[in-house]
């Protein structure tokens, strides 16, 4: 499902949706106000926000699936990605996934800026 309803809050952080509409390890297409595709995965604990495309061909991750915590599979060429630090785990894709900044804030999934991945 497509959430188009985000919001500018204060500061460098948007509303992205509400954790309680995030399912456990199943990859959630959400558009932000300024129209940014992003895909959202949540892992236990932990929330992952990047952009909603793949770097091989550009096909929505949101699409795929997580195959294992942490790793989620273009369901196109099945490429596989570590959401934790963007990285490549199997081909066909050679460049890494654009990650961002995620804070839960009273219940809301809130996405900052692109961070820095090593």
């Amino acid at each position: 499902m497509l959430y188009d309803r985000a919001q500018s809050v204060t500061g460098k952080f948007r509303r992205a949706l509400a954790l309680a509409e995030l399912p456990q390890g199943i990859p959630q297409a959400c558009q932000l106000a300024s129209g940014e595709r992003l895909c959202l995965v949540r892992d236990g604990d932990e929330v992952f926000a990047m952009a909603d495309r793949c770097p091989h061909r550009d096909f929505n991750l949101s699409s795929g699936d997580m195959i294992a915590p942490g790793v989620i599979e273009c369901p196109w060429h099945g490429a596989q990605f570590d959401c934790r630090t963007g990285g490549v785990l199997h081909g066909p894709a050679t460049d890494g996934l654009t990650l961002y900044v995620v804070e839960i804030d009273n219940g809301e999934v809130l996405v900052g800026p692109e961070r820095s991945v090593t």
